[in-house]
């Protein structure tokens, strides 16, 4: 039996790992056991409990009761709590999710521990290096003998770098093996869309002719200035278009607006009678805005890839992407906190005739994934 840990912390890596886990448990359960570790990065539980519960997820076998946030505390903390957790579980390999505070840890600690690491969605990069999870994808695929890339701009990304697929037998730091698997939050994003329509799902909100805005990204949340010219900017927009904005609250921008808006704009900005401002919500709500909604503005990265899946034009409210091929595919823009660009982006993209081929594949990516860690690494 392969023991495999399989390190989580933030709602993205919640919902990745469910694909996984799914799919050990239904095509490799004699094979892999995998021990689910939850670093603690996401604590309130709309952001983590919940996803827990809704996506049917192994049990986190530890948790992680983390004291401090700032980036450079927490992640040393995880890595002293992680490091104290291998040394008990013993794990063949390591695997981890993404760009997060908990992907580095997990890399530094299975780099140190001589522990073959595991990087899904490993080559990406919006070449902004003041962002922290660019920092988080570049060291963690340096520290990584498996690399699992979405697509092939990720893979020449990686080349660029020195990274490239050995094809010695063995699979180490020192010889890594890289492979082009399809998008695992595809497969769950069409996993979970089907089986809610087979269970005749009912969503808790449910609003029509609407626009879908999210935010989080401390480039736009920790700069106060930036933060209330984005308010005042959909206030604006919202207004002028006649087009209802659903905002679903993260608790890290709550916190921001509360303490960089003044009282008189705060209150206007979350009683404006163009602007839904709502609770954070599960993926499978999520979902459901998603699959309904008209347009969607927002500074993720997982959530401009599910507006292509679901076939929805996005502005990105971000000065670069590490999805480049949904701008190639002209189903997506860049945009600034600027009314006159906003306005005329969202024109042109509401007037485009939008092709959405499959770019992030055939929704098993986790099964080639088991395979692949199964056949490189057992």
């Amino acid at each position: 039996m392969f023991k495999l840990l399989t390190l989580v912390g933030a709602r993205p890596q919640f919902i990745k790992s469910a694909a996984i886990s799914r799919t050990i448990r239904n095509y490799f359960s004699g094979k892999i056991e995998e021990v689910l570790v939850h670093s603690g990065q996401h604590y309130d539980s709309h952001m983590s409990d919940l996803f827990f519960q809704e996506l049917d997820l192994l049990h986190p076998k530890h948790k992680f009761d983390l004291k401090t946030s700032s980036h450079s505390s927490q992640t040393s903390e995880i890595i002293q709590c992680l490091d104290l957790v291998i040394q008990k579980e013993s794990p063949q390999a390591i695997l981890v999710y993404g760009d997060t505070n908990t992907t580095l840890a997990g890399a530094l600690v299975a780099s140190k521990s001589n522990i073959p690491l595991i990087h899904i969605e490993a080559g990406l990069r919006s070449f902004n290096k003041t962002m922290p999870e660019e920092i988080n994808r570049v060291l963690t695929d340096h520290c990584s003998s498996l690399l699992f890339c979405s697509g092939q701009s990720a893979i020449d990304y990686l080349a660029n770098e020195g990274i490239v697929h050995s094809n010695t037998g063995e699979c180490s730091v020192d010889a890594p093996k890289v492979f082009k698997c399809g998008d695992i939050m595809y497969d769950n994003s069409m996993y979970f869309s089907q089986k809610m329509s087979e269970d005749n799902y009912v969503p808790i909100s449910s609003f029509k002719n609407f626009l879908l805005f999210t935010m989080h990204r401390p480039s736009n949340t920790d700069k106060p200035k930036r933060l209330q010219a984005i308010c005042q900017m959909l206030m604006t927009f919202s207004t002028q278009q006649l087009k209802k904005i659903v905002f679903p609250l993260h608790p890290r921008t709550k916190k921001a607006l509360e303490e960089s808006l003044d009282h008189q704009l705060l209150f206007a900005f979350l009683n404006h009678p163009w602007i839904e401002v709502i609770q954070p919500v599960s993926f499978k709500e999520m979902i459901s805005l998603q699959r309904s909604c008209d347009f969607v503005i927002t500074d993720s990265g997982g959530v401009q890839k599910e507006a292509y899946f679901f076939e929805k034009p996005c502005l990105i409210l971000r000065p670069e992407t590490e999805w480049i091929q949904i701008i190639d595919q002209g189903a997506a823009i860049l945009v600034d906190a600027e009314l006159e660009d906003l306005t005329k982006k969202y024109n042109v993209l509401s007037k485009s005739d939008i092709k959405y081929p499959k770019l992030f594949g055939d929704g098993n990516s986790s099964h080639f994934i088991c395979h692949t860690i199964l056949e490189e690494l057992s």
